[in-house]
């Protein structure tokens, strides 16, 4: 009986440090080797995704373009000597400028786009300006007309001045849908003094073109107020104002995260991968014959604090989605009734994750129309589209990533 429980406890003294063995194993394989194997399990792909990330999606905002409505307006968070914005001409588009910022506008015949991270936007022309936009519209039309010898519809050339709005932050009207952010990496020229963030020294940077002042103004229905988008309303003066129940915007950063965890707990990764593999039908599948989409990399998941690679493909992976399908429309439609927009889907229906569904679980709107399905859409859309900058784009044939070598080997 001794030897028994000489021998019992020498058993769970080896188990334990079994155990202890294996957990240390794992955490070192899991954790510690991969950053001396390869450094790309703890880098990002590319500047442009540190960007979209840190930079771009914390400071874009989405809600409704009015109360009531399911118009979205997006708004730029433009922030004193941190947001680099750029004035730049073009065919049909003018700027007029006091003298003291005329060195901060683009022409049309400038070898690099000019940034700064001076606040400064455009507006339709006041005062003095206003009567020299007028005489250049004039100009323009005058030159439009001695130039064509076959006479087309004349061009409506739309003058904006730039000015200084004053204070250290302020908030602009963005483009609809901006998965991918304007960037340049090349032909371009920062004209701060000194350098005002570190990533303004990159390669490249994500910048605002031509920023126009978001402003809002209100109205009566019944006995409630409203609100709506107007160029001529009200600035919005912080940025609680903007998050503010009665505006009810949301940060695409935030979403993300909402978005993550909705996809968790919908148990959308049940059917769906999130991994490129290294075999010739997902590089193909994901991209074309003529433009592979690049193999999954680690790097991609860094910014995830749920990560779904995932094992069964009963539906479509989803790690190039926002390049596959980027139509906000499509996903409406897919997650409303998806056999609908995709003959033979045995996918359910999600229709709880929009507003008056009809289960009744969204619960409250809080300004931003259908918010969970928002947090999905944004969430997918990061999905391929931040590997590399716009400018390097495997979906324009560029391959930086060297995907058919990767896939075919060397020849």
């Amino acid at each position: 009986m001794k030897d028994f429980l000489h021998n019992l406890d020498k058993s769970a003294v080896l188990t334990i440090i079994g155990i202890i063995l294996l957990f240390s194993g794992a955490v070192i394989v899991t954790l510690i080797c991969p950053s001396y194997i390869d450094p790309t399990w703890t880098r990002p792909t590319s500047s442009y995704q540190v960007q979209m990330y840190e930079i771009s999606d914390p400071n874009l905002y989405i809600g409704s373009s009015q109360t009531g409505t399911t118009d979205l307006q997006f708004v730029y968070h433009l922030k004193e000597d941190f947001t680099l914005l750029a004035f730049r001409e073009s065919y049909q588009v003018r700027i007029v400028a006091p003298e003291a910022l005329q060195g901060y506008v683009t022409h049309l015949d400038d070898p690099k786009i000019k940034l700064t991270s001076r606040l400064l936007m455009l507006r339709q022309p006041v005062g003095k300006l206003a009567e020299a936009a007028s005489e250049l519209r004039v100009k323009l039309q005058s030159e439009w007309e001695k130039e064509k010898s076959e006479k087309g519809i004349k061009p409506n050339f739309d003058i904006l001045e730039l000015y200084e709005p004053g204070g250290r932050e302020a908030f602009a009207v963005a483009p609809v849908d901006g998965a991918i952010e304007d960037w340049v990496d090349r032909n371009y020229i920062i004209l701060d003094d000194s350098m005002k963030q570190p990533y303004h020294a990159n390669e490249g940077v994500i910048y605002i073109h031509n920023p126009k002042e978001y402003r809002v103004s209100r109205f009566r229905f019944g006995d409630g107020e409203g609100w709506r988008y107007d160029p001529r309303g009200v600035k919005i003066t912080s940025l609680d104002e903007l998050k503010s129940h009665r505006l009810g915007f949301k940060s695409r950063a935030e979403l993300i995260r909402t978005g993550e965890h909705l996809f968790a707990i919908e148990g959308c990764w049940y059917c769906h991968t999130d991994q490129t593999r290294t075999l010739v039908q997902d590089v193909v599948l994901n991209g074309s014959a003529e433009y592979a989409a690049p193999p999954s990399s680690s790097s991609e998941y860094i910014y995830q604090h749920i990560t779904f690679p995932g094992t069964r493909r009963i539906g479509p992976d989803l790690s190039r989605v926002g390049i596959k399908r980027p139509s906000r429309d499509w996903h409406k439609g897919h997650f409303w009734s998806p056999k609908t927009a995709s003959l033979g889907s045995i996918m359910p229906a999600f229709r709880h994750i929009f507003d008056f569904d009809p289960r009744g679980t969204s619960g409250p709107n809080s300004g931003l129309p259908n918010p969970k399905f928002e947090a999905l859409y944004q969430y997918l859309m990061t999905k391929g589209t931040r590997i590399t900058p716009p400018t390097q784009a495997w979906w324009l044939g560029k391959d930086p990533v060297n995907t058919t070598q990767l896939i075919e080997g060397p020849r």
